[in-house]
């Protein structure tokens, strides 16, 4: 069986005639290989000194900085004490010691101090005084110069000085009743004594007093008595001895006892205004010179004396406005003069009980007569707060 029939081959085409001479020829130069940087070998590496490596790896490097500066410091703190050690003090005397320069210096500082005496002695004296050696004598010798006097420094015997700053305070002051340090308000250097009881521990000394219709009368004693210790003395009037907190808001403000408020007050209130007056009631009284003033003495004694204060008309029962104000702070102790009649409460006791310990503060309450509430303000007030009773009977003004 004859397979397929295959077609002749085409007959090829002859190939195109090629110039030869026309055939340029193009060299091409090879590219050159990448260059590649030597991989370092333990045999060519340079080799450190074990030493060097052992003091790396051990921290060396930071060690020896620390120490430089270490260093540095200690050599700097050294060179000022060195310098400052080396200063020279002046000095009064010289002794030439036999050298050229010694006696350059000696004479030096002999011209020095004799040009001082000359300038001290050639100080004018303002005033001479006149010392006598005896009562009757006419003689007199002139004051010498104070920088001549080989006397001691009296503050460099006694340590401190004090010698001479008790004596300079001593000469502004007096030791007698009613007087104090110079201006200083309530201060006397004896021991306080109000009607024969002797305060402890106190120097300043605050009243507060109740000045109600029936205490008043004892109003002249006790100021006379105060005024014997230092005319200066805090005096704060409240009218009652009460200690109750108020139903609403009062007015406690602090005044003093001068101009027509104070004027309103006395007329008012030690006369025959009504004690049960609403508030607004009574911030409609007011003064009127038209009328007789109540105790008219004792109320031109208040108004001309100084540190003297009150408190408005706000009812009987919260003198703890008076207790606590800020015209007492500085007393050692507080002096309460009233009859104790009007009722107290334990919350209010023990604000001012806080309040008086917290400035180091004695309470002393003197009794006009036992009132009902005396026991309490003596157990709650006086006895915690170091104070003590007093009973003396004072004498009522007529």
């Amino acid at each position: 069986m004859q397979g397929p029939e295959t077609a002749p081959d085409a007959p090829s085409s002859p190939a195109a005639s090629i110039d030869e001479d026309s055939i340029s020829v193009v060299e091409v130069a090879e590219a050159a290989p990448p260059f590649r940087a030597p991989t370092p070998t333990s045999d060519t590496l340079p080799q450190r000194n074990p030493l060097i490596q052992a003091w790396s790896r051990i921290g060396g490097g930071s060690l020896a900085l620390s120490l430089l500066i270490h260093l540095g410091i200690i050599f700097a703190g050294g060179l000022i004490v060195f310098t400052t050690a080396i200063q020279e003090k002046a000095v009064d005397f010289l002794p030439g010691g036999g050298s050229p320069q010694g006696d350059k210096a000696s004479q030096a500082l002999s011209h020095q101090v004799q040009q001082k005496r000359q300038s001290t002695l050639n100080k004018k004296i303002p005033r001479q005084r006149l010392v006598s050696t005896n009562l009757n004598s006419a003689i007199s010798l002139p004051d010498s110069p104070p920088d001549l006097l080989d006397v001691p420094d009296v503050s460099s015997m006694l340590g401190s000085g004090k010698l001479s700053t008790t004596m300079g305070a001593s000469s502004l002051s007096s030791f007698g009743p009613g007087s104090g340090l110079g201006s200083m308000s309530g201060i006397t250097f004896q021991p306080i004594t109000m009607f024969g009881k002797e305060m402890k521990d106190t120097r300043r000394i605050a009243v507060v007093m109740d000045v109600s219709r029936s205490m008043t009368k004892y109003l002249p004693a006790v100021v006379a008595e105060l005024d014997k210790i230092a005319r200066q003395s805090v005096l704060v009037l409240y009218f009652g001895c009460g200690l109750n907190e108020p139903k609403e808001r009062i007015d406690d403000k602090i005044r003093k006892t001068a101009g027509d408020d104070f004027a309103s007050f006395w007329q008012n209130w030690e006369g025959k205004a009504s004690i049960k007056l609403t508030a607004d009631e009574r911030k409609k009284l007011k003064y009127d010179p038209k009328q007789p003033m109540p105790l008219e003495a004792i109320y031109k004694k208040l108004a001309g004396r100084p540190n003297t204060y009150y408190i408005g008309f706000n009812g009987i029962g919260h003198t703890q406005s008076a207790l606590m104000c800020n015209e007492i702070t500085e007393a050692d102790t507080v002096y309460w003069f009233a009859d104790f009649q009007d009722a107290v409460t334990e919350d209010v006791m023990n604000q001012v009980r806080r309040k008086l310990k917290y400035r180091k503060q004695k309470l002393y309450m003197h009794a006009s007569v036992r009132g009902r509430s005396f026991d309490k303000v003596r157990e709650g007030l006086v006895i915690p707060l170091g104070g003590e009773v007093m009973e003396t009977e004072v004498k009522a003004a007529k």
